[in-house]
């Protein structure tokens, strides 16, 4: 490997096992085992913070991923795409269950979703550094009249039901 990418390569994976600061506010649900996005992690777990109503038709949810054990986690496969840093929340979805509809992540106009984006390397995928915790989001159109919904994240075990959405 050539000097600039192994630097480069370093640079990457150290970026990938940073984390962010934990959020201030209680959160709004309890912690679900976290068993990867197609691949397996130990010890980790998985906390639905926050699900805020951010504009008439505009959601979004928090949540924290920490790491429990002492060694580093890997929490996505990851591959070489460039949706590789939206494997956490890629999939997450919010249901209305009175209504039977079910939304999934906003994308801007190239179809970017509207999420956090963690730092990968490729064919590596996500990790979290041990004892650490990593916050993420993702946005969702869903119409003012919904008040209520079930959330499921990538990689958790089950998902949250009956959660309020705050103003």
């Amino acid at each position: 490997m050539k000097p600039l990418h192994r630097a480069l390569a370093s640079a990457a994976l150290t970026a990938a096992f940073t984390s962010l600061p934990a959020l201030a506010s209680d959160p709004c649900c309890g912690e679900a085992e976290f068993q990867g996005v197609d691949v397996a992690s130990d010890d980790v777990v998985i906390q639905l913070v926050e699900l805020k109503r951010l504009g008439p038709e505009e959601v979004q949810a928090t949540w924290t991923l920490h790491n429990k054990s002492k060694q580093d986690q890997r929490l996505t496969k990851g591959g070489s795409g460039w949706s590789d840093g939206y494997h956490l929340a890629y999939d997450a979805s919010l249901q209305d269950m009175g209504a039977r509809v079910k939304f999934a992540v906003a994308k801007d106009t190239g179809g970017t979703p509207l999420a956090g984006k963690h730092p990968t390397v490729p064919y590596k995928g996500i990790w979290l550094k041990a004892g650490k915790t990593m916050t993420t989001w993702a946005k969702f159109l869903v119409p003012a009249s919904t008040t209520t919904v079930n959330v499921t994240l990538p990689g958790a075990a089950m998902p949250w039901n009956n959660v309020k959405i705050t103003p």
